[in-house]
């Protein structure tokens, strides 16, 4: 019998060519997250110290839905990728900082990364809730990069929600009740450079049944070089 392939939701990115719209989904830059809410992640260093994580996506699970159902009509909007929230921003933070080029004190290798080195954040919000937070400074960001969504094969590579990881080696470490959540791979450009250790890829796993409640509350993140 023929396995069901597993939803899988292609990002491609495109430098903002003009501001990114409040609740817009997209790479980079800063999250917009809540008004008058503290919900951006810390991470705490070994001096003890708690250091802001690298922002790395928002997803507005409404834009999401629409890309998918295309023009199906509703009733496939509401059906369309069914494994995450039919509305509000989801967030994604890591700490990728050293691969994105900046001179932090931590680094993590391939293979299993620490408890809390990738977070998610789930807001249940509209756009006029939000606004945006940035912990850094201003000269230190990677312009915004706003996100296509499109339905791809379950294994495909690049940046990607959901279905299986592009690397079979990782598809065999995935202990049994977990899944791919997002997936994000290496790539050098004009406007930023991401390299995990000779462009391998960061997956970034959620427990099945968390990710059916939508709790994003415990994730793992497994990395690779090639």
């Amino acid at each position: 019998m023929k396995t069901e392939e597993k939803m899988a939701i292609q990002m491609m990115l495109k430098p903002a060519s003009s501001p990114v719209e409040m609740g817009q989904s997209y790479f980079w830059d800063a999250p917009q997250l809540p008004k008058d809410a503290d919900l951006y992640p810390y991470y705490k260093n070994e001096d003890g110290d708690e250091v802001p994580m690298q922002f790395i996506c928002q997803v507005n699970c409404a834009e999401l839905n629409a890309a998918l159902a295309g023009s199906k009509g509703l009733q496939s909007q509401m059906m369309a990728a069914t494994e995450l929230p039919r509305h509000g921003m989801l967030y994604f933070f890591g700490l990728i900082d050293y691969f994105l080029g900046y001179d932090v004190p931590y680094e993590f290798g391939t293979g299993w990364w620490g408890e809390g080195s990738v977070r998610a954040v789930y807001a249940d919000v509209t756009p006029d809730q939000l606004q945006r937070q940035n912990p850094y400074t201003e000269d230190d960001m990677i312009p915004p990069h706003p996100i296509t969504f499109t339905k791809t094969n379950e294994c495909s590579d690049g940046m990607r929600l959901l279905g299986e990881p592009f690397e079979e080696e990782v598809r065999m470490e995935i202990p049994k009740g977990w899944r791919l959540l997002l997936q994000v791979d290496s790539d050098e450009n004009e406007y930023f450079s991401l390299m995990f250790h000779d462009m391998g890829l960061l997956y970034v796993l959620i427990e099945e049944d968390r990710l059916l409640r939508g709790d994003f509350s415990n994730l793992r993140a497994y990395m690779t070089s090639q």
